[in-house]
Order: structure tokens, then C-alpha cells, then sequence
């Protein structure tokens, strides 16, 4: 009489080892997109952070004649995002400069709080955000597009 094996279930440990290599290898190519679009965004809201102070500080001179810091114009409503206010959001630190001359004016900065890891950013009184790749930007940084 004859027996009749039935067929083995389950992976054998080869097919298991080649589905865990296509993973990895997926992975490593997947990881450093997800990371470059991570940073993106960071820059991005970062960004937006400047054109709202630029837009704040225009609505707040209208009213009062001069600019201010970023604690009076979240105390005044005219900015609406208490972390910006605070100076940091998004990984990046907000510094807010007013002159010591009698001239209306400001300026901001926008650093990464982990020093290389992207753009600086840069905007004064005309609305212009420039940036730097590296290191602070200034006036003289190109703008960006």
C-alpha cells in the first residue's frame, strides 16, 4: 500500500532570507526620499513662518506706526501662533532684529536648530526672503524663488 505525503506549508529559511533582503534593499532606497521630503517641508513651513511675520509686521506698523517684537505682536493678535511667537517651530529658530536707529525696520532669521541639516533663511521690511546653503543668511543672500 502506498502512502501519500501531503505537501510541506510554510517558507523555507532561503525564501524567508530573499523576502527580508528585498525589504532592505526597498527600504535603503525609500529612507533617504522620506528624509529629503521631511526636510523639504521643514524649509517649506519655514518659509510660511517668514511671510507671516512679514504680513504681521505690516498690519502691526499700519496700526502703530513702527515694528515690534514677535511677544507683542502674538499679544496684540497680530500674530496668531504662539510656538512663532515663542521663536521656534518646525525645527528651525525664528530671531526677530529691530534696529537701534529711529527707522522703522526689522529683520528676521530663520536657522535650523540642528546646525548643516538645511537652509537658512533671511527676511527684512521689503518682503524679500533670501536664503543661504551652510551658514546665516544675510541681506545679500539671493532670494528664493
Amino acid at each position: 500500500m502506498k502512502t501519500f505525503q501531503s505537501p510541506q506549508r510554510g517558507f523555507s529559511l532561503i525564501e524567508l532570507l530573499i523576502v527580508v533582503a528585498i525589504i532592505g534593499i526597498i527600504a535603503a532606497m525609500a529612507i533617504p526620499f522620506f528624509l529629503n521630503a521631511k526636510q523639504a517641508a521643514k524649509e517649506a513651513s519655514a518659509v510660511q513662518c517668514l511671510r507671516t511675520i512679514h504680513g504681521s509686521q505690516s498690519s502691526y506698523r499700519t496700526v502703530h506706526g513702527d515694528y515690534t517684537d514677535l511677544v507683542t505682536l502674538n499679544t496684540e493678535r497680530f500674530l496668531d501662533d504662539p510656538a512663532l511667537s515663542a521663536g521656534t517651530k518646525s525645527d528651525y529658530q525664528f530671531v526677530l532684529t529691530l534696529p537701534a536707529s529711529s527707522t522703522p525696520a526689522y529683520e528676521v532669521t530663520a536657522e535650523p536648530l540642528n546646525a548643516g541639516t538645511g537652509k537658512y533663511f533671511y527676511i527684512d521690511a521689503s518682503g524679500v526672503i533670501r536664503f543661504s546653503v551652510g551658514s546665516a543668511a544675510t541681506e545679500n543672500s539671493p532670494p528664493i524663488d
